[in-house]
């Protein structure tokens, strides 16, 4: 998956994020004109990012995985992404290719991730769902992105998904409060 840096300007100010190690990063002089490849998928889900009253609702259905080795072979790969995500930014990403898709939709990969690892720790888990979500889905790869975004000026941070014009996360709606300024595709 690639990493797109998407700087913010404001107030004389540039904000981005590291693709090496996640981290939200100012400055205070910079270039006026920053240019960003961006493909139609990203531009289409930049589009949703902004006018979020435009996206689809999220049909939950239900699914069933094919094996308990498969589910336990799930489990211990997002675990491993919780891991690997609080230790280093660039690797947790690198890791992240290792899913395999075995989700339809990026929606199911959320409800599994969220019924294997319940409770208030999900808030903090909000960049390892995203991108498990991402490497088990089999539409991602065509039609998602991954969004990591900023809350200034608190310089709070929150990753979600847009995947086919959807916001998979039921339960997440606090990504709207933010503004994204980086996205993995």
């Amino acid at each position: 998956m690639q990493f797109i840096g998407l700087p913010i300007q404001l107030k004389g100010k540039l904000y981005k994020v590291d693709p090496y190690i996640g981290l939200l990063l100012e400055f205070k002089k910079y270039k006026q004109n920053v240019k960003i490849k961006q493909s139609e998928k990203l531009i289409a889900a930049l589009k949703y990012c902004n006018n979020p009253y435009t996206l689809k609702p999220v049909e939950l259905h239900t699914f069933k995985i094919k094996s308990p080795f498969h589910q336990n072979l799930l489990i211990f790969y997002f675990e491993w992404l919780i891991k690997i995500y609080k230790v280093n930014f660039g690797i947790g990403r690198w890791f992240s290719i290792c899913g395999k898709p075995s989700f339809e939709d990026a929606s199911q990969a959320i409800v599994f991730f969220r019924n294997h690892k319940p409770g208030k720790i999900q808030n903090d888990l909000c960049l390892s769902r995203s991108l498990f979500a991402a490497s088990t889905s089999k539409k991602f790869k065509k039609k998602g992105v991954v969004f990591i975004g900023v809350f200034l000026p608190s310089k709070s941070m929150h990753a979600w998904i847009i995947e086919d014009g959807i916001q998979p996360d039921p339960s997440d709606y606090m990504w709207i409060n933010f503004q994204p300024v980086a996205a993995i595709c």
